[in-house]
């Protein structure tokens, strides 16, 4: 049976997340927007596998939790229209209001406990990277300090001085958008993207915290061979790595080590419980 209410909240869904999407791109956040694929398909996933509980939770909304709800979609496209920078932290906040402003709209508040996976992934999509920005200063500070020793442990000649990593022939300065508190945050919601979808009975804080490292410590290694490429003189490579496609192939190597971390988190769940029923 057709059902017109569920058909335009998927619409209205589908409106959203290509909003987001397509400021993402157009203010040239292309780290996130790649990101946000996967955080939208993962949702998209669990609301797949939950739409007969949809379907039978529709209808139960009151008059004030749609109310509730249309106002957050209005809210979202009034500031939406407003947008002119991708350091907007609305763009991080969005999503999570999207999806609640749409839940509250077809399930009510009563039924909004059923959607918590969606919800708590829908709210580290974004929304750390809004509350850890205070402490930008601080995780540049060790990221700064990771380099330096990671280059003095393997024999360079190297000082620093703040947050400066000089080599002999030259020396960069180590920024905001090198602290690597961007690629710490994505893996944080990758980890708990993997333990709502896919649960290990592993330590669920041994993995996140694995994530975390995994996410500072490749982007300290980063730091680490800029600064040589800057005293080799290599400013073409040293681009390419800083503001090029080379800092998304570093995200993306941190991503892969994770996950192979979790696969063999993964096979252990197998073998412990194999060795239990055996």
């Amino acid at each position: 049976m057709f059902n017109r209410k569920l058909f335009g909240l998927i619409l209205v869904a589908t409106a959203l997340v290509t909003l987001n999407m397509t400021l993402l791109w157009k203010l040239g956040d292309i780290a996130h927007f790649w990101m946000s694929i996967v955080f939208w398909l993962a949702v998209g996933s669990l609301l797949w596998d939950k739409q007969d509980i949809l379907k039978q939770s529709e209808g139960k909304s009151d008059v004030l939790s749609i109310v509730a709800g249309t106002i957050l979609i209005a809210f979202i496209l009034f500031k939406s229209a407003m947008l002119s920078s991708k350091f907007d932290p609305f763009l991080r906040i969005a999503p999570f209001l999207s999806g609640l402003g749409l839940l509250l709209i077809a399930v009510g508040f009563q039924d909004l406990k059923q959607y918590w996976r969606e919800l708590v992934i829908l709210f580290f999509h974004g929304i750390p990277s809004v509350l850890t920005s205070p402490l930008e200063g601080i995780i540049t500070s060790f990221t700064a300090k990771f380099a330096y020793y990671s280059l003095w442990y393997v024999g360079f000649n190297v000082t620093r001085e703040g947050n400066y990593v000089a080599l002999p022939t030259g020396r960069v300065f180590v920024d905001g958008g090198c602290s690597g508190i961007e690629a710490m945050n994505y893996l944080l919601g990758l980890s708990v993207v993997c333990l709502l979808m896919f649960p290990t009975k592993q330590n669920k804080a041994l993995v996140i915290g694995v994530a975390v490292a995994f996410g500072f410590i490749i982007n300290g290694f980063r730091v680490a061979a800029m600064a040589l490429l800057v005293a080799s003189n290599r400013l073409d490579l040293f681009k390419y790595w800083h503001e090029g496609e080379g800092s998304l192939v570093v995200g993306m190597i941190a991503v892969i080590l994770f996950g192979i971390f979790y696969q063999y988190m993964l096979k252990r769940d197998r073998k412990i419980s194999q060795a239990s029923g055996n």
